[in-house]
């Protein structure tokens, strides 16, 4: 079997595809993920993510030296990581803006915050509304659109990494995405099933601007990398 690493961007319906990988792969696999024990406390805010995502790098190099033949999780992919490795390089995208609605509304459900905003349209407004609306530009670029010195230069370059990878799938459209991923690595894997959310993602109407417009750096990329959706 190929040696593979999936790139796990938050809300893009991967979990369960992450597991079935792992599973296919049992004997030599690993999941790189958040250790909060391994980030000190003193640390807030983006300097606290950018120090957990350099920590989550390093097991990423790791486990790639180390020959482990499927490596998940969310951890960031650069392109001289791509082109030093002998590794396929698969992640799954999303609709921008459903995305980080529903980003947005898991963080709600699960790991509720009282200094986060009780409310989707307080949220856009507020300093953090920013960087969870462009993950891909962090995934793939490497920095968060507020610590961006050169945004267009972060964009390039989440752009060319994402040109990089063996598979970028969409999830909107699971089996062309499922058939890629057979083609490359010549066997067989489970299905894709999304996550059961309380409810389907939906854009409130009234929102629907301002968030596009939150979301415009993360659709340049995303449609760059499945250009075929302009088409559509």
């Amino acid at each position: 079997m190929c040696k593979i690493v999936y790139v796990h961007v938050p809300k893009c319906g991967g979990s369960s595809f992450a597991a079935a990988l792992r599973l296919r792969y049992w004997t030599s696999q690993a999941q790189v993920g958040f250790h909060a024990d391994r980030v000190t406390r003193a640390l807030q805010g983006d300097a606290r993510i950018e120090a957990d995502y350099a920590l989550r790098q390093k097991d990423l190099h790791d486990h790639i030296a180390s020959g482990t033949r499927c490596i998940t999780g969310h951890v960031q992919a650069n392109l001289e990581t791509l082109q030093r490795s002998d590794y396929k390089w698969v992640t799954l995208l999303r609709a921008p803006e459903e995305r980080f609605v529903s980003h947005y509304r898991y963080l709600q459900r699960h790991h509720p915050d009282a200094g986060r905003a009780q409310t989707l349209e307080r949220f856009l407004s507020t300093p953090d509304a920013a960087r969870l609306a462009s993950q891909y530009l962090f995934y793939f670029g490497g920095v968060s659109q507020a610590r961006a010195g050169d945004l267009t230069a972060a964009i390039a370059r989440a752009k060319a990494t994402l040109a990089h990878f063996h598979i970028v799938g969409d999830l909107a459209q699971p089996e062309p995405f499922m058939a890629s991923l057979r083609s490359l690595c010549g066997w067989g894997v489970l299905r894709l099933h999304r996550n059961s959310a309380p409810s389907p993602t939906r854009i409130p109407a009234e929102l629907s601007t301002e968030i596009a417009a939150l979301c415009a750096v993360d659709r340049a990329i995303f449609e760059a990398a499945l250009p075929e959706r302009l088409a559509a």
